[in-house]
């Protein structure tokens, strides 16, 4: 049913969401109601904190421009969630909705084609119910596109390209918390595939990945 997706969604403060949308660049047209009665709808245009408040920028589509307290914010309204759907669940839905899905045995190609860029073999250690979800296979795709971004700034160096060579394998798990270790030449990555991947996670694959090269 359309309404499923809502009934993912995590009851959170109007200030919380407003921040996210802000910090997520997250251009989207929002209605308010603040504790004055006044309502109105807009977009964000920024977000800063002095002291103990937190003020807002707001434009309309009118072009009014209008400066308000985040904490005066009443009411939230949001006329189009399937935009934010994976702020709105806190993650439960782990993907954007209306993406264009791709298969398992697309997802396998694309893997192979990957193998010579990363420089080691790819094993996607899921179970079968996992793979059957489509957001789970676009996520293994983020994995490994994340995987060999990380790859590229570790051999920015000679010593960076010498720890990477000895990595074979990278087998990639699903588990609840992000973990990155290494047994013999095989780069074991557990993380948890079915729901919103950590953001900058080439970033944290770096970090991780260093720590034990």
């Amino acid at each position: 049913m359309e309404i499923d997706y809502i009934n993912q969604f995590k009851a959170q403060s109007p200030a919380a969401i407003i921040q996210s949308m802000f910090s997520e660049k997250k251009q989207l047209k929002i209605a308010l109601s603040l504790k004055n009665g006044l309502y109105v709808e807009g977009f964000i245009v920024d977000i800063t904190k002095e002291e103990y408040q937190t003020f807002v920028c707001m434009r309309t589509e009118e072009q009014e421009v209008l400066f308000f307290d985040l904490q005066e914010v009443s009411v939230l309204r949001i006329k189009h969630p399937k935009k934010i759907a994976v702020s709105l669940s806190k993650g439960s839905i782990s993907r954007p909705l209306g993406e264009e899905p791709i298969s398992t045995l697309q997802l396998k190609r694309w893997i192979v084609e990957q193998e010579s860029l990363l420089d080691a073999t790819i094993n996607l250690s899921l179970e079968k119910s996992v793979l059957q979800e489509a957001n789970a296979r676009l996520n293994s795709k983020d994995v490994i596109t994340s995987l060999l971004k990380a790859k590229q700034l570790i051999i920015e160096d000679e010593m960076g390209l010498a720890a990477w060579k000895e990595i074979k394998t990278v087998a990639i798990t699903n588990t609840e918390k992000l973990q990155v270790n290494k047994e013999g030449n095989v780069l074991k990555v557990g993380i948890e595939i079915t729901k919103a991947l950590p953001k900058e996670l080439e970033h944290l694959f770096v970090e991780k990945i260093e720590e034990i090269l």
